[in-house]
């Protein structure tokens, strides 16, 4: 596993290839995320989820849908997509898009310049 440090906000990027039942699913990189509110974290994994589902389902010609798709096949995960259950409970869609989330400690300001 790779492993740097991003100066500027503290947070460690890493880089690491994750085997799961299905396959062995690495994105091309990693992109880590701080955030300080748990709720955003949630409701952004959910939609996600979400997205991803609609853009996997063959039956599904929403407008959402087909944009998830192009942006998916546009991305190069959409061929993926077909290694995996999106609809399996345990399937960390983060993990699967290449982004690590960090909760960020909360920044006090000190005055000093």
């Amino acid at each position: 596993m790779a492993t740097t440090v991003d100066t500027s906000t503290n947070c460690v990027v890493t880089s690491s290839t994750r085997t799961t039942k299905w396959a062995t699913v690495r994105a091309a990189h990693r992109v880590r995320l701080c955030y300080h509110d748990e709720a955003y974290r949630q409701r952004t994994e959910e939609r996600t989820k979400s997205l991803i589902a609609d853009a996997s389902s063959s039956t599904s010609s929403s407008t959402s849908a087909l944009l998830a798709k192009k942006a998916l096949k546009y991305r190069k995960v959409y061929d993926r997509m077909t290694a995996v259950d999106v609809k399996d409970p345990n399937f960390d869609v983060f993990e699967f898009l290449g982004v690590d989330w960090h909760k960020a400690s909360s920044m006090k300001t000190s005055g000093h310049v």
